[in-house]
């Protein structure tokens, strides 16, 4: 059977015990193990995992009792067996003499499983910002000019002639001249007509210097002719006006992440 503990720290603190139990040190470091109880029990506990921790079998080489070593009964083994376990089983390493601490299996999980998710997040994010699609939303649709009509002064003029002469008969022929001068200069002189208006009143002008050639004293008029009174108004036309009402699309930049985040179409 295995020595007892006690038996074990005693067996080190002779060279051919430590032979026996298959441990190679020094002295020096034989006494240092016996003289710390944990690191005893440390190696103790190691010791028992090996084969020379296991009864020898029967062969005639079989361990035979010797004197006890000092004050403890111990069973020694003969020299000649000693070298022979001394020499198939090799020594083991020094074992340490604190028990290996367990590892926190749960944190490690734990922090596996936060560091993934924030991994992924960080992926979720940087294709959403590099696969973004921007456009222009219509919030309020553009509200087209209207127009209106409105008529105005094209600054040209119209001339109308009523047909009734301004001078009488028996009328003297000078103060007939006079009468259509003035119907003449109160139309068409100073201002730029239509092409009608400027033909009329070329006429009348025909007219008026043939009477003036025609002028001599006591000469009265003897009938009346087509040239009547002159009138002049402004040639009136038609255009569209704006209504000043034209109001702009309101729109914003819009951003559709994924496809489904924000403002997506």
């Amino acid at each position: 059977m295995a020595l007892s503990f006690e038996e074990f720290r005693t067996a080190l603190l002779h060279t051919d015990g430590r032979a026996f139990l298959g441990i190679q040190l020094t002295d020096a470091e034989a006494q240092q193990v016996h003289d710390d109880p944990a690191s005893a029990q440390s190696w103790y506990s190691y010791w028992l995992t090996t084969p020379a921790a296991q009864a020898p079998p029967a062969t005639p080489y079989a361990t035979a009792p010797i004197a006890p070593l000092g004050d403890h009964d111990l069973t020694r083994i003969a020299p000649s067996a000693a070298g022979a376990y001394a020499g198939v089983y090799p020594s083991a390493p020094a074992p340490t003499d604190t028990v290996p601490r367990k590892k926190n299996v749960g944190l490690w999980v734990t922090l596996s499983i936060v560091g993934a998710l924030v991994l992924i997040a960080i992926i979720v994010v940087v294709v959403a910002f590099t696969t973004a699609r921007h456009w222009t939303k219509v919030d309020v649709p553009e509200k087209p000019e209207t127009f209106h009509s409105e008529e105005y002064e094209t600054g040209l003029y119209l001339v109308s002639d009523d047909g009734v002469s301004p001078c009488v008969v028996d009328q003297d022929w000078t103060d007939c001249i006079a009468a259509m001068e003035a119907q003449y200069a109160g139309a068409c002189a100073g201002v730029e007509l239509v092409p009608d208006a400027m033909t009329l009143c070329a006429q009348h002008r025909a007219e008026i210097d043939r009477m003036i050639s025609e002028d001599t004293d006591g000469t009265v008029v003897a009938s009346l002719g087509d040239f009547g009174h002159l009138t002049r108004t402004p040639e009136m036309a038609t255009r569209q006006v704006s209504n000043d009402d034209y109001e702009p699309a309101v729109t914003h930049e819009a951003v559709c992440y994924l496809g489904f985040i924000g403002e997506c179409e």
